[in-house]
């Protein structure tokens, strides 16, 4: 039976459906003000909350499959505006959003037509000193209007005066009143960008049957439509698409990919943070030939994680890789190589995160968290790693987690999909 929340029960009282709520053991609540006592059914009111999330959020639904970027001028584009209502170390009810420049500069912001008196630039740590640098332009909410008023926000760059609208994309709840029970995946993979000619249609197969069988809800891969020249990859995407397994969006930078950090991959990395926030209790960042993989025989990927992050002070876990030798060419790559390196790469290492508890998040490591009492621990490799397939140099262990427990699952599930798929 689905359990009214903290988070459900404010959403509730902003349409006024009802004013005070009590929740007793059985299958229905009572209202304070409901003299005859008449009890309510919980899926009734359950489905009253989505709709209310609908209403409430008259924004483009967050599985719009694009990156939509907005020209300020010739040295400024902004993205993926959201608003946040967490009261965490960068100030609370903020309208936050994303942008690119090639110089920092002032700005001002209007939401609603009236002025935000406090505006702030936020710098992201991984630029590496690039043409094009990412920010989070930071625009405190104007008295007398609420979260729920705000559809879009218009930012003016101070030297310029030019000014461009930009769109609510996400909509961010205080994380201290969300309950396990209002996500919609436990786990979700962001994959930052496809790239290079490494994301062959059947390492794409086997990146998603894979983390099926680890049961991952929903993969966010992110690519460049005008890259993709490759038939056969793209009729592989397609069909994940189509099937839900995988949320394709697309990203294509307004400037050229050799005047960004690492193809941009910082916005793809920060706008899917965004997506998951709220929606996913656990999301990973890695790469079409990284995998994260759980140690112990008695434990899925679900419950290592979930073991992981029993504090609930953790919002991040920073996880130890192994390097393995992709020596034999023949796929699935996962069961057919074995040998790693000898020690753990705890430098270049990959993430685990719970959303809404990270403000901004790296390519390897979680670089600022909301509250100054979160934590973001590394993790050494015994109880969760991740598996790195890379070229042929390494050697001289075996580790075969994943062969152990998918071997014939995943042979079974690959050999079909390439052949419906014929590639």
């Amino acid at each position: 039976m689905p359990r009214i929340t903290a988070s459900k029960i404010v959403l509730l009282s902003v349409l006024s459906l009802l004013t005070v709520f009590y929740l007793n053991t059985f299958s229905s609540i009572k209202i304070e003000n409901d003299l005859d006592g008449t009890d309510y059914d919980l899926d009734y009111i359950e489905s009253d909350i989505k709709k209310t999330r609908r209403l409430l959020n008259e924004i483009p639904d967050p599985s719009q499959n694009r990156v939509q970027f907005f020209k300020l001028d010739d040295n400024g584009y902004a993205f993926s505006a959201y608003t946040d209502n967490r009261k965490g170390n960068m100030g609370h009810k903020y309208v936050r959003i994303l942008v690119f420049l090639t110089k920092f500069d002032d700005f001002s912001c209007e939401i609603n037509s009236k002025k935000s008196y406090v505006v702030t630039l936020y710098e992201l740590s991984e630029n590496h000193n690039m043409k094009w640098k990412m920010y989070i332009l930071n625009c405190l909410l104007p008295d007398g209007i609420t979260f729920n008023d705000v559809n879009s926000v218009k930012i003016s760059r101070s030297s310029s005066k030019l000014s461009v609208q930009i769109p609510i994309r996400y909509r961010i709840q205080d994380e201290k009143m969300m309950t396990p029970d209002e996500y919609d995946y436990k786990l979700s993979i962001c994959v930052p960008a496809l790239f290079g000619n490494v994301y062959y249609p059947r390492r794409i197969i086997e990146f998603v049957e894979l983390n099926s069988l680890q049961d991952i809800d929903k993969i966010y891969i992110y690519y460049n439509p005008l890259e993709m020249t490759d038939e056969a990859t793209e009729r592989t995407l397609k069909f994940y698409s189509n099937n839900g397994k995988i949320n394709l969006i697309e990203f294509i930078l307004p400037f050229s990919t050799r005047d960004v950090w690492y193809y941009g991959q910082l916005a793809t990395v920060t706008d899917c943070l965004l997506r998951n926030t709220g929606i996913t209790q656990y999301t990973f960042f890695n790469d079409l030939d990284e995998f994260f993989v759980p140690v112990l025989d008695n434990q899925t990927l679900s419950e290592t994680v979930s073991g992981l992050f029993e504090n609930r002070k953790i919002a991040s876990q920073r996880t130890a890789l192994k390097f393995i030798s992709t020596k034999i060419n023949r796929s699935p790559v996962t069961l057919n190589n074995i040998v790693s390196s000898k020690n753990f790469e705890t430098r270049f290492t990959k993430c685990v995160v719970r959303p809404e508890m990270v403000f901004e998040q790296g390519i390897h490591h979680t670089s600022r968290v909301i509250q100054d009492d979160y934590e973001t621990p590394s993790h050494d490799g015994s109880l969760l790693r991740v598996y790195h397939y890379r070229e042929p140099r390494y050697c001289c262990e075996n580790e075969n987690l994943l062969k152990q427990r998918y071997d014939k699952k995943l042979q079974e599930v690959f050999d079909a999909v390439v052949l419906m798929l014929e590639v």
